[in-house]
């Protein structure tokens, strides 16, 4: 899993169609590095890596007609790796997800239709524009929300919390004279689980992600998770958003319903980690 650091807030973007059309995208995921601090967060895009790689990475050499393949003979050694970053005393936001809720109408609400959303024709955050931006680059397609907490032993964990705050839908470029819309995002609770799928709550009592409405009218920071100290089990903490009753997105109003409308919308969703400063001893 690629972990990128120094950064702590991020973007992620919800496309709606209006009509609506959502294509809801939290575009966003990933790294962000806190140690003590007992707050992370700015105004930086995070970079998620699902994309190729760019014309500068350096090429891989093609083997030549020449080669042969190494063979060891018998009752010699063979020699082959094992590769893993391994991490310590950080925390850090490893994926947040997309969110596509396909065709919602003003005064509705929508279900999460799936996880994968289409930027196309929309302003997209460079990591220079975050005034203009309608579309975030970053996020995930499989409703991956993952966060990992490598400080201290892995039973005495300080805490933390995940909050997201939603911008208003806007429309693409093309359709830039339309006004923006306000909209709800409402995301239930989903079992908080480890690398191999098992809770990680320390105490008997199953963790899970808080309940949360998330409105872009109020543009709040909401609690998604809330880790208190001592309640859970370090390393790989994570939910997933990508079934029907996961996730929904509610258009608050009324619509002209005399005039036949489609109109492609997106939100940013800004994902902030704060965390409590980690126990050291002497």
């Amino acid at each position: 899993m690629k972990m990128f650091k120094n950064i702590i807030k991020l973007l992620v973007l919800t496309s709606l169609s209006l009509s609506l059309i959502p294509l809801t995208t939290a575009k966003a995921a990933t790294a962000i590095q806190v140690t003590d601090a007992t707050k992370a967060a700015t105004s930086s895009k995070l970079a998620v890596t699902y994309s190729a790689l760019s014309s500068s990475a350096t090429p891989v050499t093609e083997a030549s007609s020449t080669d042969t393949t190494t063979t060891t003979e018998a009752g010699q050694p063979a020699k082959s790796d094992v590769s893993v970053t391994v991490l310590s005393g950080i925390l850090t936001l490893e994926a947040v997800p997309d969110f596509n809720f396909g065709t919602v109408t003003l005064g509705s609400t929508g279900k999460l239709k799936s996880n994968t959303v289409d930027t196309d024709g929309f302003v997209l955050d460079n990591g220079t524009n975050a005034d203009r931006a309608t579309a975030g680059r970053d996020g995930n397609d499989t409703g991956l929300l993952e966060v990992v907490d490598s400080r201290n032993s892995l039973t005495t964990m300080p805490g933390f919390t995940l909050s997201a705050a939603l911008g208003k839908l806007n429309p693409t470029m093309i359709n830039s004279d339309d006004p923006s819309l306000d909209a709800i995002l409402h995301l239930n609770q989903m079992p908080l689980l480890d690398d191999e799928n098992n809770n990680v709550s320390s105490t008997g009592t199953d963790l899970k992600t808080d309940k949360a409405s998330i409105s872009s009218a109020l543009g709040n920071d909401v609690p998604i998770m809330n880790m208190t100290p001592g309640s859970y089990n370090g390393g790989v903490i994570k939910a997933n958003f990508n079934t029907p009753d996961s996730a929904s997105l509610e258009i608050p109003g009324s619509g002209d319903n005399t005039k036949a409308t489609s109109k492609r919308m997106n939100a940013i969703v800004t994902w902030t980690l704060n965390a409590a400063p980690a126990v050291t001893t002497n």
